[in-house]
């Protein structure tokens, strides 16, 4: 609720400032999955169940492991968001689809 407050009414005296401010607060949320990506040691996640709103921290690691009931969803495209601290950017390389994803998709192991 915090993050969605400061995304949807972002600060600032007319669009220049309230887009800037807006840059400002989307890259700090980046980063907080960016260092994850950065980190010298192996990280691993494990995923049991459904993944709803996590796909942004699981593609920031390097190895994932999942139960054979584990699902995935870009929920952000239901709310009418952009999935941007970093989903969009890695899941293509995670998925191995270097030219397109489709967020609205729901990834279920087979």
């Amino acid at each position: 609720m915090d993050m969605a407050s400061e995304v949807l009414k972002p600060e600032g005296d007319g669009m220049a400032r309230t887009s800037w401010n807006m840059r400002r607060i989307i890259a700090m949320y980046q980063e907080t999955f960016t260092v994850i990506e950065k980190c010298l040691k192996p990280v691993v996640v494990a995923v049991q169940g459904a993944c709803v709103g996590g796909v942004d921290l699981i593609t920031a690691c390097d190895i994932r492991l999942c139960t054979q009931d584990a699902w995935f969803q870009v929920k952000e495209v239901d709310i009418g968001l952009a999935a941007d601290v970093g989903t969009l950017q890695r899941l293509p390389k995670v998925i191995g689809s270097r030219s397109r994803v489709f967020p609205t998709t729901v990834w279920q192991r087979a």
